[in-house]
């Protein structure tokens, strides 16, 4: 029966021009950069998060276009495994003339700070921040309407306004860069 009904569907025949074979591999950009962001804003939604003010380190610059939120702690794997590829979108960004400041937002423990320390010496994609406890980030969370139970690492982008507009939770993968990029070049 499944056959006969498999061969029913085949008999009519398309009409018009064949699609050329590239039409069937484009992707929209909204859809790339929808498919990249667990939540997004719209331009001018007027949502602003600003992170909150544990300053660590060197102070950070104030961005003159993107900026790029990257929350993640030096236990944390997939954040820790994200730092090279990171520093390279940095780069790929830069060489594009795509302004976007990263900056590092470290939910460690107290005690950690010596490991953070040492983190400061590494080449990493931006300057560190601090959050020191959950009186900070869970409001932190709430603002982004994140679960305060969700996993690190958590990536917020946010446009030269100041808006945020894309919340990612969880790691990131180099197949991910056409559609962040495509986020924050036609995203304004």
């Amino acid at each position: 029966m499944l056959g006969w009904l498999l061969l029913a569907g085949c008999e009519e025949k398309p009409t018009g021009p064949a699609p050329s074979r590239f039409a069937s591999v484009k992707k929209s950009t909204q859809a790339s950069a929808a498919a990249f962001c667990d939540k997004s804003y719209p331009a001018g939604a007027k949502r602003y998060v600003p992170a909150p003010e544990r300053p660590f380190g060197e102070p950070v610059p104030k961005a003159a276009g993107w900026t790029w939120l990257n929350v993640w702690a030096t236990w944390c794997k997939p954040c820790v495994d994200e730092m090279g590829m990171l520093t390279r979108w940095r780069e790929a960004f830069t060489r594009e003339n795509v302004p976007v400041t990263f900056e590092l937002l470290s939910v460690d423990e107290p005690a950690s700070q010596p490991a953070l320390e040492k983190w400061r010496e590494k080449n990493l994609p931006g300057a560190i921040r601090w959050i020191r406890g959950d009186d900070d980030f869970g409001p932190f969370l709430d603002g982004l309407s994140v679960d305060r139970n969700a996993a690190i690492p958590i990536h917020v982008l946010i446009d030269p306004k100041g808006s945020v507009r894309c919340v990612r939770v969880g790691a990131i993968h180099e197949e991910n860069y056409g559609a962040a990029r495509d986020l924050i070049t036609q995203g304004d």
